[in-house]
């Protein structure tokens, strides 16, 4: 017999109890009872005799009532968490194939990558929804897999904490440094070591600041470090020192780019960072920014000769448009790459920047062609500038021609070409330089990049000491005056 029935039986106890009572009154004696009980003290007598049961009746069926709502309640309760266990239990089994399968969820679908690495303490009360400001309209750098935030109980006030470790171990050979002989450069280098911090005070506007310390033992610096106003969820203002999203190579975190590091032609061209105010508007299916800014790689502190080459105006703008695709996932393309799985999408860039004193313009054209498991990627540069800038001027080309493949769940072929053409009336440093790189990738996760191996072949056919490509340790060009550069460099990089 269940508890309810136990309770119920023993409430009327009472009841029967009484009636068996009444019930005992002799038939002869009922009608002077009934009329002493009405009208004398042996109607008090009697209420005396009855109303204690009653009460002790009545109580007894409320505790029970009582005792009953509360076994209803802890059932309830039991089933809830039997059925969460049970849910548990297929999160868990979907975690594992999803990861087993390497293959990208579609748009629209899970957000499982986004939601397992982000730590969000819950409070009681409303919670809102976050605001992905920077990644839809503004910094696609901010739209990262993994972020530990912190976020008070009225969430007013956020903070976010993301970083990326990358180590490289790398071999030059060159025919000739300088000197008339040939020479080898090895060894281990940090190429980037980064901490972003991002966040919102109240709600509206927000902030990040980015640390960076591009080798080991150099000073780290914040080459990010802007406020931001959202007039809507599509539309965003940054004021600050912001990186260059004018081109993918640079608008992205290193990690994303598919390469080990962002090609010689883009550093000759790619202005890095501005300095000023920028606005993003996000739509459908394209996005459109535009930029006041200090001038072309102008990112000290301050504005005058000493600190960098101010112009007396500059401006930029840039318009992305998906041409093809689905239109709520723009996110596909905050790296440069194309999972098995993926759909078909294509992703056009357009940009300019123009300044005067020093007079500089930059056009910018980026095309991005993606499908299941493979992807191809070409930027073209335009870049007049005059004396002021270099002492001679000129009109200056630039190219790069990208495609890559998945060749299993981990594992990812790509090649590249680029190729920087100077003026030819320039006296000196007016010859091609061009790059064939070949290399492969290792995703231990293959849902994220996160966590990635590269190995990379270089091979460099024209002079440095003639063209307009510097050397620099991170793009891996050594002086020389001869081609046939030749470079093997290997990479490992964690984003937490």
């Amino acid at each position: 017999m269940s508890t309810e029935a136990v309770a119920q039986c023993v409430g009327w106890l009472p009841v029967l109890y009484l009636v068996a009572r009444v019930s005992r009154v002799d038939d002869e004696n009922y009608h002077d009872s009934y009329c002493n009980a009405c009208m004398g003290p042996q109607a008090m007598k009697s209420l005396h005799r009855i109303f204690p049961a009653l009460l002790f009746s009545v109580a007894t069926v409320g505790i029970a009532a009582e005792q009953t709502d509360i076994d209803l309640l802890l059932q309830r309760l039991s089933e809830v968490e039997a059925q969460q266990a049970r849910t548990q239990r297929v999160i868990a089994d979907l975690r594992k194939q999803i990861e087993a399968s390497g293959i990208t969820p579609p748009a629209g679908g899970t957000v499982l990558p986004a939601m397992s690495e982000e730590v969000v303490v819950f409070k009681e009360g409303p919670q809102e929804p976050l605001r992905g400001m920077e990644s839809r309209a503004m910094f696609p750098q901010l739209a990262d897999e993994s972020r530990f935030v912190l976020r008070t109980v009225d969430n007013e006030f956020e903070l976010g904490i993301d970083g990326l470790l990358v180590g490289r171990a790398e071999y030059n050979y060159r025919s000739d440094d300088g000197s008339g002989s040939s020479e080898h450069d090895s060894g281990f280098e940090t190429t980037a070591t980064r901490i972003n911090f991002r966040g919102h005070v109240h709600k509206d506007y927000g902030y990040w600041a980015r640390l960076n310390a591009d080798e080991f033992g150099s000073d780290p610096v914040f080459d990010a470090l802007v406020g931001t106003y959202s007039f809507s969820d599509d539309t965003i203002m940054a004021v600050g020192q912001f990186p260059n999203l004018m081109t993918r190579e640079q608008g992205l975190m290193v990690e994303k780019i598919q390469a080990v590091e962002a090609t010689a032609t883009n550093s000759v061209f790619d202005p890095f960072a501005f300095k000023g105010v920028i606005v993003g508007h996000h739509m459908p299916r394209t996005i459109v920014r535009g930029i006041v800014h200090d001038g072309y790689r102008s990112f000290a502190n301050g504005f005058d000769e000493i600190d960098g080459p101010s112009a007396d105006w500059a401006v930029a703008g840039q318009v992305v448009g998906m041409l093809i695709g689905d239109e709520g996932d723009w996110q596909r393309f905050n790296n440069i790459t194309s999972r098995p799985g993926n759909t078909l999408a294509w992703q056009l860039n357009t940009a300019f920047s123009a300044q005067a004193n020093p007079d500089i313009y930059l056009g910018i054209l980026e095309s991005s062609f993606e499908g299941d498991g493979w992807n191809i990627y070409t930027s073209g540069y335009y870049r007049d500038t005059d004396e002021d800038f270099d002492d001679v001027g000129g009109q200056d080309l630039g190219f790069v021609f990208q495609g890559g493949m998945w060749t299993g769940r981990h594992t990812e072929i790509y090649t590249r070409y680029d190729i920087t053409r100077p003026d030819s009336d320039r006296p000196e440093e007016g010859d091609s330089f061009r790059t064939i790189t070949a290399g492969l990738n290792y995703y231990p996760k293959p849902h994220t990049d996160s966590i990635k191996f590269q190995g990379e072949l270089l091979y460099m056919l024209d002079p440095e000491a003639e063209s307009l490509v510097q050397p620099d340790t991170l793009t891996s060009v050594r002086a020389s005056p001869d081609g046939g550069q030749f470079v093997i460099r290997t990479q490992a990089q964690l984003r937490w």
